[in-house]
């Protein structure tokens, strides 16, 4: 007996709940109809007030609300065209930041001690500030790349060695190449704070890899970055 109550109860209880739901949703449609019906008939009111009056005030009344639409797409346009600068404004001074970041760093005994990791990210700001748009790899299963480089619809990729010994050799140069087939990039950086074996330069010779050692990486950075001077003027 005791569990049929329980359970007569609980229907009960669903019940009213139901109910009141139901109720809850046939008061809000009312409300909703109510608001309708009386933007309607305020519509109305104005186009029967608009009718009685003469020519002039009509003339004067469709100028007026013209005036407004066009008042309101303007005050639209001029938020968005503020949104806009203040975007471009934030990203030249990130850009800018950027640049001085990579110069002040911009010492070969600098690089030699980051991590590789960090220099991977150094020498993809480089290459953004050269017009690429730069993807760093992930840190484990490159597939023998560190940096992806994107521009006009080619690829080019970007090894980093941050090391100076041992020498990058031909091995290492015949991996990167792999790399390039498969990616069926134009162009490949091989980069290291270092120095290459001649038989890796030699590899490199006949393929489309710029190879760049330490010396010529200072180099690099400033044909892609400008000069510090540049920076601290803009």
């Amino acid at each position: 007996m005791a569990r049929r109550r329980r359970r007569g109860r609980s229907y009960r209880n669903k019940r009213g709940r139901s109910e009141v739901i139901l109720v809850l949703i046939a008061f809000l449609i009312f409300v909703a109809f109510s608001i309708i019906k009386a933007i309607v008939l305020a519509i109305q009111n104005i186009e029967v007030y608009f009718l009685k009056q003469n020519a002039l005030i009509q003339t004067v009344f469709v100028i007026a609300m013209i005036s407004l639409c066009l008042l309101t797409v303007w005050i639209v346009f001029e938020v968005k065209n503020k949104r806009k600068a203040e975007l471009i404004r934030l990203q030249m001074e990130r850009k800018h930041e950027e640049r001085r970041n990579i110069l002040r760093k911009r010492n070969l005994d600098y690089l030699k001690n980051m991590c590789p990791f960090e220099f991977e990210e150094y020498m993809a700001s480089v290459f953004r500030c050269a017009g690429f748009v730069s993807e760093v790899t992930k840190r484990t299963g490159d597939g023998g790349k560190d940096i992806i480089l994107r521009s006009n619809g080619e690829v080019r990729l970007v090894e980093c060695k941050r090391y100076t010994s041992p020498k990058v050799g031909r091995p290492d140069i015949q991996k990167f190449h792999s790399a390039m087939i498969d990616f069926n990039a134009v162009e490949g950086f091989y980069i290291t704070t270092g120095e290459f074996t001649k038989q890796a330069l030699e590899c490199a010779e006949n393929k489309s890899i710029l190879t760049v050692n330490g010396e010529q990486l200072l180099n690099l950075i400033e044909q892609y970055v400008g000069f510090e001077t540049e920076v601290l003027e803009y």
